[in-house]
């Protein structure tokens, strides 16, 4: 039952993506851990695509041991906001370690960055998980600036972007509000 529900919110969040731009996505923090197992299922599948991971809720080292197969791909590249701040070991050549979430001008450009040099027919996506955790460490008006600055950049550079937003991590309809395509994920995943 749980293969067959991550599959259909992969091949859900998968059709979204790939037509608009920008997809927010909204899921109970219960079925947290079934998104990201569905996203990581598709980044291991598209390994044409190049993705960006930025993790803003859990260190790499959590996602390495719980999804073990996202280590092995070169066309995914990790973006840790939490593990200097928390003191975690930092090294890994997948993965960008940020000081603090905090730093917002340092994540763009670091996804930037990650995208240097690719051919032009290359599809690229960035993943924010999650947008309801930054907004802990910082202003919900701040993260708008943010969100809006990252999504302008991005769709000049033909750069797809994903946010996800946990419901009971932080009310923050309007910064959602500001994607293409909204998905709202329920417990029962119809919606």
């Amino acid at each position: 039952m749980t293969d067959a529900v991550i599959e259909g919110i992969r091949e859900r969040v998968t059709a979204a993506i790939r037509v608009n731009l920008s997809v927010g996505i909204q899921v109970p923090e219960n079925r947290h851990a079934d998104l990201l197992e569905a996203i990581f299922a598709s980044m291991c599948k598209n390994t044409h695509d190049v993705w960006s991971f930025v993790s803003v809720s859990k260190s790499y080292d959590y996602l390495k041991k719980s999804y073990k197969e996202i280590d092995q791909f070169q066309n995914i590249h990790f973006i840790d906001c939490i593990s200097r701040a928390a003191g975690i070991g930092t090294k890994h050549h997948n993965c960008i370690y940020i000081e603090s979430p905090g730093m917002l001008e340092f994540i763009i450009l670091e996804l930037l960055n990650s995208f240097r040099g690719l051919k032009g027919d290359t599809e690229k996506f960035i993943i924010i998980d999650s947008l309801s955790a930054l907004m802990i460490y910082n202003d919900p008006a701040i993260i708008r600036e943010f969100i809006t600055l990252l999504m302008n950049r991005a769709r000049s550079d033909n750069i797809h972007v994903i946010s996800i937003l946990v419901e009971e991590e932080m009310d923050s309809n309007k910064i959602i509000q500001m994607n293409d395509k909204i998905i709202v994920l329920r417990d029962s995943f119809i919606d």
